[in-house]
């Protein structure tokens, strides 16, 4: 059968008992990186963490493949129900598979051929950063990674915290800076708690605002991986540009509609300026007037 294992996003030592019997029995292990999972073999015995379960010698018998998100279709094409008669174990560098690392392909291949397979719950910085938030909520929403470009950024940390429940991201330390700096743009009330490389020596926890948390930041080194949880619960009502809904990937038609009822305009007559607009003809200007800085 297959097991998915989350590997320890730091700390050697959380990594379960459990996890450590499934790598020990494993035959195959299908990983996202082959370097990262062996030396996390030959870390977890030095430590003696496997006790007897494992030696350096079982070590060298276990086939190591490994399987990312660039080539995960291709091997899986490679892959017969006999494969999985033997212990297969799969785990991504850090976390758990399959939350913002490779691994739901293989699972929905197993699903598909009616493989059994079992995942192990484990350590994940998903739930240690909003477990450390302090913000008392039922639920709350997973992004992943934030988007690289900050139109898109600002576009979707403004949509996602309109929901009502803490927001949580990943961010690199290459774009934390930036992306706080949006969220200072977009949601300058909102409370964060901000997380650095949790379970890690230099794990280190950061709340306020994102004004606040800049100012913070002054004093940090900023390296290793971030987590941000977030909640917005200013009670402004959100507002939304014409540029902005000019610039919506969606159809004509859905588009006219929007700007007809922030304009209080026909459809019809929105719909006409957007084809011009396309056909890049002069654009007719309309007979009402309207502030289109900031529209409710």
């Amino acid at each position: 059968m297959l097991t998915i294992l989350p590997a320890p996003i730091g700390n050697l030592l959380d990594i379960s008992l459990r996890s450590l019997q499934a790598l020990a029995q494993a035959q195959v292990v299908l990983c996202e990186d082959t370097r990262i999972t062996k030396k996390l073999y030959t870390l977890l015995l030095e430590r003696s963490l496997f006790g007897d379960l494992l030696d350096s010698v079982a070590l060298s018998h276990k086939r190591f493949i490994s399987l990312h998100s660039h080539n995960e279709e291709h091997i899986l094409e490679t892959f017969d129900r006999e494969f999985f008669s033997q212990n297969v174990v799969y785990l991504s560098d850090a976390g758990m598979p399959t939350i913002s690392d490779p691994g739901a392909k293989l699972v929905q291949w197993c699903i598909t051929h009616d493989i059994a397979y079992d995942v192990l719950p484990g350590a994940s910085a998903l739930n240690v950063c909003f477990a450390s938030s302090g913000i008392e909520s039922q639920g709350f929403f997973f992004g992943g990674f934030l988007p690289h470009k900050q139109s898109q950024r600002q576009q979707i940390l403004r949509h996602y915290a309109m929901l009502g429940v803490p927001c949580i991201w990943y961010e690199s330390p290459h774009r934390i800076l930036q992306s706080l700096k949006d969220i200072e743009i977009v949601l300058p009330n909102a409370y964060l708690c901000v997380c650095k490389e949790l379970s890690k020596i230099h794990q280190a926890r950061f709340f306020g605002n994102a004004t606040e948390i800049l100012r913070q930041l002054e004093r940090t080194k900023i390296l290793g991986e971030w987590v941000l949880c977030l909640v917005d619960e200013s009670k402004e009502e959100p507002s939304l540009r014409l540029s902005e809904v000019e610039a919506l990937d969606i159809a004509p038609k859905a588009k006219a509609k929007i700007l007809a009822h922030l304009t209080q305009r026909n459809v019809k007559e929105c719909y006409q300026e957007l084809l011009e607009s396309h056909t890049m003809k002069p654009h007719r200007e309309s007979s009402h007037t309207t502030d289109t800085s900031l529209l409710p």
